[in-house]
Order: structure tokens, then C-alpha cells, then sequence
């Protein structure tokens, strides 16, 4: 459970220093939101993180404190974490 708590509270000092603050709590995720920001951040208690936009839409994942700036700072969604390569799909005419 400690490793648990250190992922959640490292995310919770991040995002109050950027002016977050904790708007819900579900079980053990924390809902975070800013003033006069569409977006809201859920964060799990391992450190994990899901961003949506003002519609309730997925915008980006991410874990840990170098996601979150990824997302915060950088306003780029940080490349997901995958064993295999990915495949491009080809789509042929009909």
C-alpha cells in the first residue's frame, strides 16, 4: 500500500503547484481540476493518470510526475508504453 501512496502523492504536490485542486474523490481516485481550465485530471493511487478535456474526452495517459509535465507543460500526450511495435494499418481500395 506505501508504494500506493507515494505515486498518488507526488502527483498531488505536482498538480497543486500547478494550481490544481482536488474537485471529487471515488473510491481511491482523485479528481483534479483548475480555474478557468477545461482540463481535469483522474489520478489513480499507483501514480497513474487519465486527462480529460471539457467534453469528458480522453485526451491523454500517462504515469508518474514525467508524464504529468509531458501533459501540463509541454502540451504533448507522452508516447504510450508498449512491448510489441506497432503495426501501421494499410488500407486498400475496395
Amino acid at each position: 500500500m506505501v508504494a500506493h501512496n507515494i505515486g498518488l502523492e507526488t502527483l498531488a504536490e505536482a498538480l497543486l503547484g500547478q494550481g490544481f485542486y482536488a474537485a471529487d474523490e471515488f473510491g481511491l481516485f482523485i479528481t483534479y481540476e483548475r480555474a478557468n481550465d477545461p482540463l481535469k485530471l483522474h489520478v489513480g493511487p499507483d501514480g497513474s493518470f487519465a486527462a480529460f478535456n471539457s467534453d469528458d474526452e480522453l485526451v491523454a495517459e500517462g504515469e508518474g510526475a514525467h508524464d504529468l509535465f509531458a501533459i501540463l507543460v509541454a502540451k504533448t500526450a507522452p508516447a504510450r508504453r508498449s512491448a510489441a511495435p506497432r503495426r501501421r494499418a494499410r488500407w486498400g481500395s475496395v
